[in-house]
């Protein structure tokens, strides 16, 4: 699917005021629906655009349609796509289901549903918006044809007035797979995840790709890459804070990872374009992933540096940062100096290595001897 967020246009939107359904709602809908769509100034358009395609390249999770999850967003997400259903009623209809999957944690809020266009293929755009304690929105318009303004959740979206908003996006794209493909992003969560009610209940989706799965191979492409394409030794400083710096970004708190986020900060020059052209040959989206490291989490703890005597240091990242330094001396060659308290010396060997076994020295008899002395006395 395209990914080009650059090119996101809001044709028209439309906002509805959904709580969250108590006990007593049981069976009973308390959305303040719209009639219509809000007026979209320029101005107002072309700033919800510029906020929307930000949060979209930094925060947009890929996302795919899961049925045994049993929502019915995707398959009125699929008619309005394809023009079968009417842009205001499936608003009214997704409002409804936010009401119904928000239960017990979930804060009330505002549903603003856009119709898009991504790359000219036409979309659907989901805010859900939880406006500061306090905050009414404002109705406008007259009984029977009543709506929300425009500029009253423009500000929202575009100041801090909104203590936590998600979004999803769907395009046309996205229809043409078995399943319905998106993209999410959770703007409330500090690890840049998504919500279980909101990804799995509301939109009925799971994410694309395993988070396991593409963070073990991000590490293994990653690695490949420094290691092969720099490889002479005047490389060998660059070879090691690229390594680290790899290292560091895995082992980190937030619980995505952006790749071009990543180049941005600890690559230099043409080595940016290198490295995530590999990174796109070998299957490695561009774009935000989930970060999961589990599985490679051993691999996280230590640096392994080799030289090509056979000597090699292992430390701890921070250590490594702390205690070691490396130094390129004018014959190409490396100079590791660690600096610190020696605390005890010994002989070692890998994990898992095993010492081996002397050959023994031939045994021999009594017999044996009696006959090598006959032999040496003729």
């Amino acid at each position: 699917m395209r990914t080009n967020f650059g090119e996101l246009v809001i044709e028209q939107a439309i906002v509805h005021s959904v709580p969250t359904r108590t006990k007593k709602d049981s069976g009973d809908y308390t959305v303040e629906l719209s009639d219509e769509a809000s007026q979209l100034t320029d101005k107002v358009q072309s700033a919800l655009e510029k906020r929307l395609i930000g949060i979209l390249k930094g925060h947009a999770l890929s996302v795919t349609e899961d049925p045994e999850l049993k929502s019915p967003l995707p398959d009125w997400a699929r008619g309005f796509m394809t023009g079968e259903e009417d842009f205001v009623e499936t608003s009214c209809q997704l409002a409804r289901h936010l009401q119904d999957a928000q239960t017990g944690s979930a804060s009330s809020g505002l549903l603003v549903v856009a119709q898009v266009k991504l790359a000219r293929q036409r979309g659907l755009l989901l805010i859900k918006l939880e406006p500061e304690s306090g905050i009414q929105a404002r109705r406008v318009g007259e009984e029977g044809k009543r709506t929300f303004d425009v500029q009253f959740y423009a500000d929202l979206l575009l100041t801090q007035k909104a203590n936590v908003f998600k979004l999803a996006l769907f395009t046309a794209d996205g229809v043409e797979a078995d399943l319905l493909q998106g993209w999410a992003a959770d703007r409330q969560r500090s690890q840049q995840r998504i919500s279980g009610f909101f990804l799995r209940t509301f939109l009925g989706c799971t994410f694309t790709e395993d988070p396991a799965e593409v963070t073990g191979r991000f590490h293994d492409v990653a690695l490949k890459w420094v290691n092969s394409r720099l490889s002479e030794p005047e490389d060998a400083q660059a070879r090691i804070d690229y390594t680290m710096a790899i290292l560091s970004e895995l082992n980190s708190a937030p619980g995505t990872i952006t790749p071009r986020t990543f180049t941005d900060l600890h690559l230099k020059g043409d080595h940016r374009r290198e490295f995530l052209t590999h990174l796109s040959e070998n299957g490695i989206p561009d774009r935000t992933f989930v970060k999961d490291t589990q599985q490679i989490d051993p691999r996280l703890q230590k640096i392994r540096v080799d030289f090509a005597s056979g000597a090699f240091l292992v430390a701890p990242l921070d250590v490594i940062e702390e205690t070691v330094t490396f130094e390129t001396l004018d014959d190409g060659r490396t100079m590791a100096t660690v600096t610190g308290e020696v605390t005890n010396t010994q002989g070692w060997a890998p994990p898992g290595g095993r010492s081996r076994k002397k050959t023994p020295a031939p045994q021999t008899t009594d017999a044996d001897a009696l006959e090598d002395s006959r032999d040496a006395d003729g």
